[in-house]
């Protein structure tokens, strides 16, 4: 009867973005930074793209988002290879906080296309 409907994973429209975070992503079992290209979000989520096959984040990491002062709580909630590009993975992280506003941030810091 044809094929089954697409389940749609996000809660929220993503929104494009310029590829630059308004701040550093660090891992919080204090393993060091993560060196990432963002590229979409939505109001509590961030989908990045990690390139080389070494640095992989398992699914439930625990991240933060470090910002002027602040301290913005993040988990990696999926992954996938990044459309058949060779080392690269695209990550879906969703903040832990579900009152932080994450898409305001980055307009807020000019983040967003």
């Amino acid at each position: 009867m044809g094929l089954a409907l697409f389940k749609e994973r996000r809660l929220a429209e993503r929104k494009n973005l310029t590829g630059l975070l308004p701040g550093s992503l660090i891992r919080a079992d204090g393993k060091g930074s993560v060196s990432c290209r963002p590229v979409d979000i939505s109001a509590h989520g961030i989908g990045i793209v990690i390139t080389g096959e070494k640095k992989t984040l398992p699914i439930g990491t625990e991240l933060k988002l470090v910002v002027t002062d602040n301290e913005i709580d993040l988990r990696v909630a999926w992954s996938a290879p990044d459309f058949g590009k060779q080392d690269s993975m695209r990550y879906g992280l969703v903040a832990t906080d579900s009152s932080v506003d994450l898409e305001q941030l980055f307009t807020q810091f000019g983040c967003l296309k």
